[in-house]
């Protein structure tokens, strides 16, 4: 008994997504990356995924940023009451826009993305286009500043109407602990949409990054 089992009978599922970072700036305008991440759920199977991700980041000017990475995905899938181990592919490429006004700022972000199955590319494939708009406000004193945002899911083409399938809201803030190490901790509310039972996810995310430069 716990409190996640009590409120999970109720169509709803807590997860905790907790995930460790490091980014490398090769150059003033370039950096590689590098990040891994556990995600546990509160009912049923307690495992649900985990994966590794690489990748570079390129900043184009004052206002863009774009880049592209390659995740390894382990999931837990059960197929005729057998728990089975899948992996998957995932590749992404992505376009950010930055925009600073007063001690308010704004992010949006544009991202194309495809999973396939690990062995048989043919197998699962998923394309989503994914929109994700983010505000961060400067507080003077304060070494947390809050971070608001917002995502929405757009399988296989970029016809809202139709393929619109989830979004996720987002409310969390970033602790610098010093030039180099940083803690953020994000609420996630994601809701699939669209679909026959839908259900709520409520994620306590956690990710603490290590950052540093070439000598």
């Amino acid at each position: 008994f716990s409190f996640f089992t009590l409120f999970g009978q109720n169509e709803e599922r807590f997860e905790n997504w907790s995930s460790l970072g490091i980014d490398y700036s090769i150059t003033k305008n370039i950096g590689i990356y590098g990040s891994g991440q556990l995600r546990i759920q509160s009912v049923g199977d307690i495992y649900n995924q985990s994966f590794y991700e690489i990748g570079l980041k390129i900043k184009i000017n004052e206002f863009l940023r774009s880049g592209f990475g390659y995740r390894m995905i382990d999931q837990l899938q059960v197929v005729e009451d057998n728990q089975l181990h899948k992996k998957f592919n995932r590749y992404h490429i992505f376009l950010t826009g930055i925009y600073n006004f007063k001690k308010y700022n704004f992010r949006l972000r544009l991202q194309m993305q495809q999973k396939n199955g690990v062995g048989n590319p043919d197998l699962n494939i998923m394309d989503y286009f994914r929109t994700k708009f983010e505000l961060t406000r400067d507080i003077i004193d304060w070494k947390t500043d809050p971070i608001i945002g917002i995502e929405f899911f757009i399988k296989e083409n970029l016809n809202f109407d139709k393929n619109f399938k989830k979004y996720r809201f987002s409310i969390g803030t970033k602790l610098n602990l010093n030039e180099r190490n940083s803690l953020t901790v994000n609420y996630i509310f994601q809701k699939e949409v669209k679909v026959d039972s839908p259900f709520n996810q409520h994620i306590l995310s956690l990710n603490y990054n290590f950052s540093f430069k070439r000598i």
